[in-house]
């Protein structure tokens, strides 16, 4: 295999995700000065710090638009039913737990039950917990909780009514089928004061963000601040994708859009950026060509966690004479069914794809690699990044991918492929990894080509090859394989890829 290796550590830490999308129904703005407090654990870290750094109401308003709009399971529908459940969870803790000087929903029993839902075991003094495994629906305000466990009514108007005096009690949650994230220890208790007061540092503190974290469906919306300053409205970050969002609610088929994985990479937070193709067939005969499409996508796991994002772009042409553009999302470790949707904005025909991807675990502590990547060794683009470029997901930095759909070449291209690998183990006296990559194009079941063998020294690396011309290939189906191992945790792994080279 003649070819030189680029090692693009450097610039793979980033695939920028480029999307606009639309929001959803706006309901009344919660009172600027009492959204922190009711919010207060439905808001990740990075919302606290920047809703602290507002200072314009206007701005704290468009907070809440673009917080309800992030959480929304159902992007494209005119009901928000997280805001529209959350709401009335506050509601019910202010006819539950509200105290002479604070309203229920203020509480921290308030708070909890806004996150989590009702707990399944109510405890206090002398109270058995139950054995786990009982099943409770709701979460996170997806169901307005009809009550603690059997024998016990948490209700702090009582308390009032009678003059007496609440006792403390515990709060009780497990981890269960379908839940999206699980506790440390597989359970979460909750001890509160009689003012519905709580400790909320060390594991709980954990449990309770990661349980927040997995509300964020819609990734693609962010608090950017525009050139004045102020927080770029919700409807400003609409744009015509609303149309493909609703093609995930109400699916057509108008004509055969395919959709393909092209990159995995590890991003922070235990997540993964996947990024993808939609393919649009060719105009029909006498047909023009489109300007442009606008794209959505929606991942779905197991527990039906939703997972969605939409973006505007212009479309590339392909070879075959049909229309690319990309796609991306990001992802925890697991399987997912991913739904793109695609409409021509000039035809208002729209089409849906689906196909399966597993997201690997690129922060275990077993040896692991993202799926090899393939694209021609082209000039970079020229002049600043466009986010409606057809290629916007597949940034690596400042380099921008040009992949083919379905690792179709022609044998005037040169081939380059990378991966990234992760989890390799350190010797214990050396402090350094022992990684070794190779890579091998295979014919037919059988080696053809075989690369030099690289070694890395570090738990994280990247393994590339290329630029490799295909004019010394003959036209047909190809694998690239990639076989890797670990000499200290005495671990190997392979991936593989097909292409192919096709004549013009």
């Amino acid at each position: 295999m003649t070819a030189r290796p680029r090692h693009l550590f450097p610039v793979v830490t980033a695939l920028l995700v480029a999307a606009t999308a639309p929001g959803t129904a706006e309901g009344p703005a919660v009172d600027t000065k009492r959204f922190p407090k009711l919010a207060h654990l439905l808001l990740l870290p990075e919302e606290q710090a920047l809703l602290k750094e507002l200072k314009d109401d206007k701005d704290r308003r468009e907070f809440q638009k673009l917080f309800w709009a992030r959480r929304d399971p159902t992007p494209g529908t005119e009901a928000n039913e997280f805001e529209d459940n959350v709401r009335a969870v506050w509601k019910h803790a202010d006819d539950t737990f509200s105290y002479a000087n604070q309203k229920g929903s203020e509480t921290g029993c308030g708070q909890v039950l806004a996150l989590l839902g009702r707990p399944e075991d109510l405890l206090g003094k002398g109270d058995v917990p139950r054995q786990p495994g009982v099943q409770v629906t709701g979460r996170g305000g997806r169901e307005l909780p009809a009550g603690p466990g059997p024998g016990r009514q948490f209700d702090n108007m009582a308390y009032l009514r009678e003059g007496s005096t609440r006792e403390p009690e515990t709060w009780v949650y497990r981890d269960r089928p379908g839940l999206p994230f699980h506790f440390t220890g597989a359970e979460l208790r909750v001890l509160f004061d009689p003012e519905c007061r709580f400790g909320e540092g060390g594991i709980l503190a954990d449990d309770l963000r990661r349980a927040a974290a997995v509300l964020v469906t819609r990734t693609d919306l962010a608090y950017n601040r525009g050139p004045d300053g102020h927080l770029v409205p919700l409807s400003a970050q609409r744009g015509t994708a609303a149309g493909a969002l609703d093609l995930l609610t109400t699916p057509r088929s108008d004509f055969a859009l395919a959709a393909e994985t092209k990159l995995v990479m590890r991003a922070p937070k235990g997540e993964a950026l996947v990024a993808g193709l939609a393919r649009f067939p060719p105009p029909a005969a006498g047909g023009a060509a489109p300007g442009g499409a606008s794209l959505a996508v929606r991942a779905t796991d197991a527990s039906q966690h939703v997972v969605s994002a939409a973006r505007d772009s212009l479309v590339a042409p392909a070879a075959d004479g049909s229309f690319v553009a990309s796609w991306s999302l990001s992802l925890k470790p697991g399987r997912y069914q991913v739904t793109v949707a695609g409409l021509l904005p000039e035809t208002t025909q729209g089409s849906t794809s689906t196909l399966d991807v597993e997201v690997p675990d690129f922060g275990g502590k077993a040896l692991a690699a993202s799926p090899l990547v393939l694209y021609p060794d082209e000039p970079p683009a020229a002049g600043a990044a466009n986010a409606r470029d057809p290629y916007a997901a597949m940034l690596l930095g400042p380099l921008r991918l040009r992949p083919r759909f379905g690792n179709v070449f022609a044998p005037t291209d040169a081939l380059m492929v990378v991966a990234t690998l992760y989890g390799a183990k350190p010797d214990a006296g050396t402090g350094q990894a022992a990684l070794r990559a190779r890579y091998s194009i295979l014919k037919d079941g059988k080696p053809v080509a075989r690369g030099a063998e690289d070694a890395f020294t570090t738990p994280d690396a990247v393994a590339s090859v290329g630029p490799i011309p295909l004019a010394a290939y003959a036209p047909g189906a190809y694998v690239v394989r990639l076989d890797v191992t670990d000499a200290v945790a005495t671990q190997s792994l392979r991936q593989e890829v097909p292409f192919e080279i096709r004549q013009p």
